[in-house]
């Protein structure tokens, strides 16, 4: 008798395999649909804390913002009473020196920072009246205003940018490509700024 088997062996092993292998493919699809579970939950509850995390922070970053602000609001009620240094004049919560001698625009900022100080800047159209207000009629004064960085690209001395302006119909121009410091020319109303050489000399405004 031969001991090799026979087809019908060969047979019913591979349905054997067949049906095995059918059974075992629902399991894996329920495995695989398990770990999807598993990660979608993870992953909502790594959503949940992190906008946990970020609505408290956010919350502290609010309050802490209101305390500042109302530090700040408390700070300038108590620095409008504080009065200037003889022969400077008050505004708001700063005060103004407007020189008598003339200097170019480098000079009379050097002048300013003796003083503990810098050429004024002016954010607001009221800080813009009392400046012109405080100016004789027609004078020109110097003011931090500077494009000397980059042309066109005009900056207060603090380091902010340009935001409220004041300047003259068609200035700046950079007259000769030479015109990089702003000086404020006083007026009957609200006064107006104009581009100059650095180099002009003319009377100065500080602030502190």
């Amino acid at each position: 008798m031969s001991t090799f088997p026979n087809e019908d062996h060969f047979a019913n092993e591979s349905k054997f395999r067949l049906d095995f292998q059918k059974r075992k493919q629902p399991c894996r699809c329920a495995t695989v649909c398990l770990w999807l579970l598993c990660a979608v939950l993870l992953a909502g509850n790594i959503a949940q804390i992190i906008y946990y995390w970020l609505q408290t922070n956010y919350s502290s970053l609010l309050a802490d913002r209101d305390q500042l602000q109302d530090r700040a609001e408390r700070l300038k009620v108590k620095l409008r009473g504080v009065p200037c240094k003889l022969g400077w004049k008050k505004f708001d919560i700063s005060c103004y020196f407007i020189s008598t001698m003339k200097r170019n625009w480098t000079e009379s900022r050097k002048s300013c920072k003796a003083q503990g100080t810098d050429l004024v800047v002016i954010e607001s159209r009221e800080e813009q009246v009392f400046v012109n207000g405080v100016l004789k009629k027609g004078q020109n004064a110097w003011i931090g205003l500077t494009d000397k960085q980059k042309e066109g690209n005009w900056m207060w001395v603090d380091g902010t940018p340009l935001i409220t302006k004041f300047w003259q119909i068609g200035q700046p121009n950079s007259y000769n490509g030479n015109q990089d410091c702003a000086e404020i020319v006083q007026d009957t109303s609200l006064g107006e700024w104009n581009d100059d050489g650095c180099f002009a000399e003319q009377i100065w405004i500080c602030e502190n």
